[in-house]
């Protein structure tokens, strides 16, 4: 007799085959699904099929890999992590997650990955970029110095006795990132990394054959452009106009893309608007044969030090000209990065001692893109639509939260200690541990105050603007400034409050003001940074002159043909200098 509440064998084994079929025919709905290009409602189904069975390494790997393919980091975080803990042993878990982390800037996790994996396939590479692990979110000033000298340290041990390695790869991670967002000068630190870097592997030492013999004398000078967010980002927004607009009778423009990266809308535009589009292979050797056998004139890196792949190319001579821009607005201490392009409105006094590269200051500009006006919101924003009260003085800071220095809290703290009815409102961070950790720094820098900062979710495009409108006033962030939101900011109207820093990445916003001829919301110090804050929060009529004023004046921020001018300008000089 079949004891009673209990099913019997049969009825087991045939939930056990449901289930078994059940997941099946999701993972043949998803495979169907990736192989039409839907890969968010692929990546669905393979949650869905994970609440069956939540211990499927197979399953828990391909959900990390479509995840990554989103840039959905924090979830092909969570996957490779899950897949990690259900068996320690598979190394393409450990090793995913060790990157990411690492590229996250989360040391303990990074730490932790490192050693698990050096006990499956130990990889000098790896290794390496965990050394020079530079946190993201610094609960400190006293922690950022610290950070910096075990980054220093590490970089003498590696140049004391350095590994030989045959080439870079992922692996290698771009450590340094986090660095521009310290206030400090990283010259030094950057000239360094370079330097270990060459004597790990000094297979990154190459010299294109155009380079090195008679030079292409083409009709037209022949410029690449690189990176890997030609897509839907930031960098996107600050090169596409260069590219459509630079005259097409001087220059033969191409988009080298850095792949593997998301391929969509925006990247159709990058190759509506370069004459050729090269993918490069992901493969660096390989890459950078790619560029040499296309003959450059001029190779414009439009960042470098935001992934592996551009800043190792960048150690190879690939066109007589090499030069970098304010897409990651640091120098690269590479060698062969012949200029940084900045201008003379974003540079303080004697900026020379900031980069490595010969410094080329173009010439009254608000910014170095010529910048389309962002699309204003189609809806009527409301402060509902976020759940905001309309009562509250919205003060907005939209940066992405590591740019979020310690010594931003204190202003926080002022505005918050000025006006009772003030909420400070930031966007949720890409992982929710960047969210975290501000929290907890809130809580120890600013604890009478903490609760009235708001995180919102992150947003698409037309969400974010119809906040920036709702907003009473942005708070710009110190020592790395906003640039997109900024202009974003500015085209709907609404004032940003800025403090400029000592280097060019906290003086963007001051360079916009500038040339708009408005200078009342440029601090001279923390002090009156509050002061200003707290004015146009607080006071509706000189809050609307200042919008009036704004959006009298934006018209100089956008579509401006001295920006082509300058870069043709410089083209040219540069080219002439080097042949």
């Amino acid at each position: 007799m079949i004891p009673r509440g209990r099913p019997s064998q049969s009825a087991a084994t045939l939930a056990v085959g449901t289930v078994e079929s059940r997941i099946a025919a999701l993972r043949d709905r998803a495979k169907l699904l990736h192989q039409q290009r839907r890969f968010a409602e692929s990546l669905g189904v393979h949650e869905e099929a994970l609440r069956l069975a939540p211990d499927s390494i197979v399953i828990r790997l391909s959900a990390a890999r479509l995840a990554h393919s989103l840039e959905l980091q924090e979830v092909s975080l969570r996957h490779y992590e899950e897949a990690a803990r259900v068996d320690p042993r598979c190394y393409e878990a450990v090793e995913a997650a060790r990157r990411i982390c690492v590229g996250a800037g989360f040391a303990e996790r990074a730490l932790k990955y490192a050693s698990m994996a050096q006990l499956l396939a130990a990889s000098p590479m790896a290794q390496l970029s965990t050394q020079l692990l530079v946190p993201s979110i610094m609960p400190s000033l006293d922690a950022i110095r610290e950070a910096r000298r075990c980054y220093e340290r590490a970089l003498d041990a590696v140049l004391a006795d350095p590994p030989h390695l045959e080439s870079p790869d992922g692996s290698l991670g771009v450590s340094a990132f986090f660095l521009a967002y310290h206030g400090l000068n990283d010259r030094e630190l950057q000239v360094k990394a370079a330097r270990m870097f060459l004597a790990a592997i000094p297979g990154l030492t190459f010299t294109a054959p155009h380079c090195a013999g008679d030079r292409r004398r083409g009709a037209k000078i022949r410029i690449g452009f690189l990176s890997r967010f030609f897509a839907s980002h930031s960098i996107f927004s600050t090169s596409v106009g260069l590219m459509e607009k630079l005259s097409r009778e001087r220059f033969e423009v191409l988009a080298l893309r850095v792949t593997p990266s998301r391929d969509d809308q925006a990247t159709a535009r990058i190759r509506g608007a370069a004459d050729r589009t090269v993918d490069l292979d992901p493969d660096v050797y390989r890459a950078r044969s790619q560029i040499a056998a296309l003959e450059l004139d001029i190779l414009f890196y439009q960042d470098i030090g935001m992934e592996p792949i551009s800043y190792f190319l960048a150690f190879a001579r690939l066109a007589p000209v090499q030069c970098v821009s304010f897409g990651h607005p640091n120098t690269t201490g590479i060698p062969t990065i012949d200029y940084f392009i900045s201008n003379d409105l974003f540079e303080p006094p004697q900026p020379h001692a900031h980069y490595s590269e010969r410094l080329v200051l173009l010439r009254n500009l608000p910014t170095l893109a010529y910048y389309y006006k962002p699309q204003l919101p189609a809806l009527p924003p409301a402060r509902a639509m976020f759940n905001l009260p309309e009562e509250s003085h919205l003060y907005v800071c939209p940066q992405t939260l590591f740019k979020l220095h310690p010594d931003f809290d204190a202003l926080i703290a002022g505005i918050l200690e000025r006006d009772p009815d003030g909420l400070v409102i930031l966007i949720a961070g890409q992982f929710q541990e960047f969210t975290d950790r501000l929290r907890a720094r809130f809580a120890r820098t600013l604890p009478a105050h903490a609760n009235r900062i708001v995180f919102l979710p992150f947003m698409g495009f037309e969400r974010f603007m119809q906040l920036l409108c709702v907003a009473d006033v942005i708070l710009d962030t110190v020592h790395f400034n906003g640039m997109n939101s900024s202009l974003q900011a500015f085209a709907v109207g609404t004032p940003v409050v800025t403090l400029p820093g000592e280097f060019q990445r906290g003086r963007h916003t001051q360079a916009m003001y500038r040339k708009m001829g408005i200078l009342d919301c440029i601090a001279a110090d923390s002090r009156q940074y509050v002061d200003i804050a707290v004015r146009i929060a607080t006071d509706p009529a000189y809050a609307q002159m200042l919008r009036q004023r704004i959006v009298a004046r934006n018209h100089v921020l956008f579509e401006d043909r001295g920006v082509i001018d300058e870069f043709e300008r410089f083209f040219v000089e540069a080219l002439g200098d080097a042949r």
